[in-house]
This record gives C-alpha cells, sequence and structure tokens, in this order.
C-alpha cells in the first residue's frame, strides 16, 4: 500500500497510509482521533507543555512534560488526568468549557501517543 506523509503541526511530517481500508474500523478511528487530538494539544497545551523559560541559565519548561504519562495508566489515573484538563489547577487553566466532550477524547487520544 503506497504510503503519504502529512504534514502535521509546525512542519512535523507524519506518515499515514493512503486508505484507511486496510486497517479495522476502529483503529483508523483513533488514528483520526489523535490527529486531530494533536492540533487541539499543540493549540492549547504546548505553550506551557512543550514551551520553554529561562530560570538560572537553565532552559526549563513551564509545565510537567506530558510524556507517558497514560503509560500503563489505570483507569483511575486517566479519570485524574481528566479532571485536571478540565477542573485545572493555580498554575493551569482549566479547559471544561474550551474543549467539547469530543475534541477532549482526541486530545486523550493523542496524549496516549506520546
Amino acid at each position: 500500500m503506497a504510503a503519504l506523509l502529512l504534514v502535521g503541526a509546525f512542519g512535523v511530517a507524519l506518515p499515514s497510509e493512503v486508505s484507511t481500508q486496510a486497517r479495522p474500523p476502529a483503529q483508523a478511528a483513533s488514528a483520526g482521533a489523535a490527529r486531530r487530538g494533536e492540533a487541539w494539544f499543540y493549540q492549547r497545551c504546548s505553550l506551557c507543555h512543550m514551551g520553554r523559560t529561562v530560570k538560572d541559565d537553565v532552559y526549563q519548561p513551564m509545565g510537567p512534560l506530558l510524556t507517558g504519562v497514560f503509560k500503563g495508566a489505570s483507569p483511575d489515573r486517566e479519570k485524574a488526568v481528566r479532571a485536571q484538563i478540565q477542573r485545572g489547577s493555580p498554575r493551569m487553566p482549566g479547559f471544561e468549557y474550551t474543549f467539547t466532550p469530543v475534541e477532549l477524547e482526541e486530545l486523550i487520544a493523542y496524549m496516549k501517543t506520546l
């Protein structure tokens, strides 16, 4: 099957198959959700979770890095992360009124790939 490179946020090339017929429908839908979630992540989350600030001549992220946040996560951990995204904290805005339920699911799908 032919491969196609799609350009993601910030010009990052993402490999993708031309046809999703070879993949099971659930996997194809999940891959599409993760791609849309990547856009939400870069639009709403990346400034703090990927951005850098200089403190004492050392570059540090403004927020915690989210790589592996869902790796081996229990359902309770996943529920806690969802609540954190929606409610926020003193250092993080809540996104309860920003993301629709579908958009939140897409963001979570992307975060599971980190």
